[in-house]
């Protein structure tokens, strides 16, 4: 069996170990499971008694992490008031969210639930429901493609398609464009994967952060280059689906990309003199263009292209072994250096020269 349906495979046994009689559940109640790709991230459920909601979430990365939400539902669907917590189950009320909003939660899904449940009620095609990111309200419009079918964005502007059941409760989520999917699934015992979960982290094997920090350091031609990136694993999704010819791209994960130089550099027509600068790329089916911006610590969904420098092109290659994580590489090569970016199956290069 190839290697990431072995994965697979495995983590659905893990969880079905976890899976509680169906007597268990009540029907006012809810398990989702959280994946990225092919990996479990996440479990929760809840349980709603009249209009008070008590939900607890798993989350696997970097480390095993239990929290917990009660939310108090006002007669529209929003939530009126609302405590978090701890593995322990002690809660602290949170301000009183503003009214007919609906707050999100330290990675819980149930208030996703919540707003859809509001445009499953409505009669129009667009439902518009206000969500609370900390203080922040943000609308958000909830579109009905069908019947049990709607489209929404959620707080960082991905699009999301969710189906629901007959009585408007979520049924499956998934994350545009990212291989992220919420799937409602039989009543789980959370403590008992919350002891497996911790148990993997103490022996090592735990998921550990999803997109890692990492660096690269070369010394070419008397300079030193380093690049500080992010580092996401395909985990079985599509590098097309994550890098999109045309769109572009923060080249790695979290932050923006950083090279740093000590010594003045030239990338094609590009002229870095020492210091540091940001990295994107702009991945096309007949090669990549890197684009090299003078800002630095910055979200890498941020790019003002005001700061651009200027645009290199680079030659695209098929790699001779696949690689699940993005990788960066700088190396000598002659007459210089070469910036290699790997992922998938495939590699964009760029060669340089150290000129000062």
């Amino acid at each position: 069996m190839p290697r990431l349906a072995t994965r697979f495979m495995t983590g659905l046994a893990a969880l079905a170990f976890h899976v509680m009689p169906a007597s268990a559940q009540r029907p006012d109640s809810a398990a989702f499971v959280i994946r990225l790709g092919l990996d479990t991230t996440a479990v929760e459920r809840y349980i709603q008694t009249g209009d008070r909601i008590d939900a607890v979430s798993v989350s696997r990365s970097p480390r095993t992490t239990v929290r917990r939400l009660t939310l108090w539902l006002a007669p529209d669907g929003s939530v009126a008031r609302m405590a978090t917590g701890g593995p322990t189950g002690e809660l602290r009320e949170a301000a009183a969210p503003q009214a007919g909003s609906i707050p999100l939660a330290g990675g819980f899904w149930v208030p996703w639930e919540l707003a859809l449940l509001k445009a499953f009620a409505a009669s129009g095609e667009t439902t518009t429901v206000t969500m609370l990111a900390g203080a922040q309200a943000t609308p958000i419009p909830v579109r009905r493609l069908a019947p049990d079918r709607f489209a929404l964005a959620n707080q960082f502007d991905q699009p999301m398609h969710a189906r629901l059941g007959r009585d408007g409760r979520l049924q499956y989520l998934e994350i545009q464009g990212g291989g992220a999917t919420v799937e409602r699934v039989a009543w789980l015992d959370t403590d008992a994967l919350a002891s497996d979960f911790a148990a993997r982290d103490a022996a090592g094997r735990g998921l550990g952060a999803l997109s890692p920090s990492d660096s690269v350091r070369a010394s070419i031609a008397g300079a030193t280059v380093t690049v500080v990136y992010g580092r996401p694993a395909l985990r079985g999704r599509d590098l097309r689906v994550l890098v999109p010819f045309g769109q572009l791209w923060r080249t790695g994960a979290n932050n923006a990309t950083e090279l740093r130089t000590d010594r003045t550099l030239r990338l094609g027509a590009l002229t870095l003199e020492p210091g540091r600068y940001s990295l994107f790329t702009l991945p096309r089916a007949d090669g990549w263009t890197l684009i090299v911006n003078r800002q630095t610590g910055q979200s890498g969904l941020e790019h003002d292209e005001s700061q651009d420098i200027g645009r290199v092109e680079m030659s695209v290659q098929p790699l001779p072994a696949f690689v699940d994580r993005f990788t960066i590489v700088v190396e000598s090569a002659a007459g210089g250096g070469v910036l290699r970016l790997q992922w998938g199956g495939t590699e964009a290069r760029v060669p340089f020269t150290v000129v000062g």
